[in-house]
């Protein structure tokens, strides 16, 4: 899904209080040579590494002649940033990833080079082990390379479901995505380019099949959504991710999985900050007493 979908989506209603925390930015080169721009902030003794989906690291301010709403979502994602590290800053050092970046990725933004990226970043940030909490395409994402690496310490997986994954209506989302404007969950899609990348990234987890790596997570690991979550294309309704995650508690939680399900919330109100890091703050503080 397109990242910035979902860092717009929620409201941000939670108060903003100053944390004293230290911060750094920091460059990582990607899969296909550009550069990565990554944050690192607060001042706790383990990593939380903030995938795609939760909120932007930097808010670039509108240029001149912008239209003033460009401002206002800078604006915006620069509150959601905070939101974070308010909830969070204190407990860990949390990095903020922008990415995949501006340049659309369009035939390299595969399941590997995603993880492979994510894996250059952390050696960037110093973060020899992290743990990690992405939202929708962010827990895709975070899925995938919780296979690929043993630095993971953690797994907060949220607005997708990690049993039964809806990957073939990703595809079919992606495809509309790339071939014009579309409609996501009621909001504006009008990238192609950024469209291609993400369809990219799913037709190479076409033969993926999520009831068979189960055995090979051995970390702690939460799948958590709103009970109201139910994708939209074009105004047409997808499988209802809320329901599937409610309908396959018992067997998620079977396979080590701890489930949350957060009653009338839709993929819009989980995705916002004040919601996420309640949730990943929570389940963290027990992973970690």
């Amino acid at each position: 899904m397109k990242c910035a979908v979902h860092m717009l989506a929620g409201a941000l209603t939670l108060g903003l209080f100053a944390t004293p925390a230290l911060s750094e930015a920091g460059q990582a080169i990607a899969h296909d040579g550009s550069s990565i721009y990554f944050e690192v902030h607060g001042s706790g003794d383990r990593f939380l590494f903030l995938g795609p989906g939760t909120a932007a690291p930097r808010a670039i301010p509108a240029a001149p002649g912008q239209p003033p709403l460009i401002a206002e979502v800078a604006e915006t994602l620069a509150r959601y940033k905070q939101a974070y590290i308010d909830a969070l800053g204190s407990k860990f050092r949390l990095i903020f990833i922008e990415y995949p970046g501006n340049e659309p990725k369009l035939y390299t933004l595969t399941p590997a080079a995603v993880a492979r990226d994510y894996l250059a970043i952390a050696d960037a940030a110093g973060a020899e082990e992290f743990a990690y909490a992405g939202f929708s395409w962010g827990c895709v994402t975070g899925l995938q390379l919780a296979l690929r690496t043993d630095r993971m310490t953690a797994l907060v997986c949220g607005g997708f479901p990690v049993l039964d994954g809806i990957y073939e209506d990703m595809l079919t989302t992606t495809r509309a995505m790339a071939s014009g404007p579309a409609s996501l969950y009621g909001l504006e899609a009008n990238s192609p380019e950024n469209g291609r990348q993400f369809l990219t990234y799913y037709e190479g987890l076409q033969s993926f099949d999520d009831r068979l790596i189960q055995d090979a997570l051995d970390i702690p690991r939460l799948n958590w959504i709103g009970d109201q979550d139910l994708p939209t294309l074009n105004g047409k309704p997808l499988t209802h991710m809320g329901q599937l995650i409610v309908r396959s508690r018992a067997e998620l939680e079977t396979a080590g999985w701890d489930v949350k399900i957060i009653p009338g919330k839709n993929h819009l109100d989980g995705g916002a900050p004040d919601v996420q890091a309640a949730v990943i703050d929570e389940w963290l503080s027990e992973v970690f007493r």
